[in-house]
């Protein structure tokens, strides 16, 4: 959906602006002609004669109107900030429905609008970041958090424990690498209950409190749920990460869709890169049961407007 939206925009950005250059070059160049030859004739015109021989078309009001605010849009949401809706529970509890969150843009490096080409580097995801992407099974817009980087061997057990081998320099052996396991502290509440739309009872789950190269942040894990990978069930998963590709997990470990679970690859290409999450810009509370109106907002939660971690 937001590719769509952000081809629409250009597209309606080079429309007014091509008709905007065309009325310019064209009967534009008329329209002054005709304001001059009436200074010519007249000392004072009236202002009605000069409107009339100067009003421009409508279509081209419209286009020299909107040209230059869709150009600002473009430039922010292209280069600098975008405003995505979480709309799903997988990345709870860090982010869950009902956040609009802003995605920076050029952290990971500016990229041309509909394309994504890259033309300019600045930075590369790290672990612990929360990253949108394009998810390489279906191509829609995820938000996950990047667990392994390009060279890492990532290793998630039959009891949910996560480990990473970083990439170790070239004169290391891969042996040799250091094993870290990554650490995860519990909450100590009654646990964390995570409910659908019209779910009045809710999962209860376990929180947990990770530490991924100093980035903490909290996680759950469902005590009925087997640990589950495209490597099997309750079996240990071991990953080992491509150059220029990312491994990335829902913060919800057990109802996330993630580099574990898709069926084409296990990774996240860097060219698939959209942006990194940074803040919580609104939360509105999406409280109505009827389908048809499930989309109003109820309720405005500010508490939970500030920085990603």
């Amino acid at each position: 959906m937001s590719s769509l939206y952000g081809i629409i925009l250009v597209g309606l950005m080079f429309v007014s602006g091509i008709v905007w250059l065309i009325d310019s070059l064209t009967a534009g160049k008329k329209r002054k002609a005709a304001v001059r030859d009436l200074y010519e004739k007249m000392l004072k015109p009236p202002q009605e004669a000069i409107d009339a021989v100067a009003k421009e078309p409508i279509h081209v009001d419209y286009a020299k109107s909107f040209f230059p605010i869709l150009l600002i849009i473009v430039v922010l949401r292209s280069f600098l900030y975008e405003p995505f809706q979480i709309p799903s529970a997988s990345m709870k509890p860090t982010l869950v429905e009902g956040d609009f969150i802003l995605v920076n843009k050029y952290n990971y490096g500016l990229r041309l609008p509909i394309t994504s080409e890259k033309v300019v580097d600045i930075g590369l995801p790290a672990r612990g970041d929360v990253a949108v992407f394009r998810a390489p099974d279906t191509g829609e817009d995820y938000i996950k958090r990047v667990i392994g980087i390009p060279g890492d061997t990532v290793i998630y057990t039959k009891d949910k424990e996560l480990y990473i081998i970083p990439a170790c320099p070239a004169e290391v052996e891969k042996a040799e690498c250091p094993k870290l396991p990554i650490k995860k502290t519990a909450v100590a509440s009654p646990g964390y209950i995570d409910k659908k739309p019209n779910d009045s009872i809710g999962t209860v789950n376990i929180e947990y409190i990770e530490n991924l190269d100093g980035v903490e942040h909290g996680i759950l894990n469902n005590p009925k749920v087997l640990q589950h990978t495209g490597q099997g069930v309750n079996k240990d998963a071991v990953y080992i990460v491509p150059p220029a590709k990312y491994f990335v997990m829902g913060d919800n470990r057990d109802n996330s869709t993630d580099s574990r679970l898709w069926k084409t690859t296990n990774f996240v290409p860097e060219e698939n890169l959209v942006g990194q999450a940074v803040t919580i810009w609104m939360h509105f509370e999406f409280g109505f049961e009827n389908k048809y109106f499930s989309w109003v907002p109820t309720g405005v939660q500010l508490s939970r407007v500030g920085e990603i971690r």
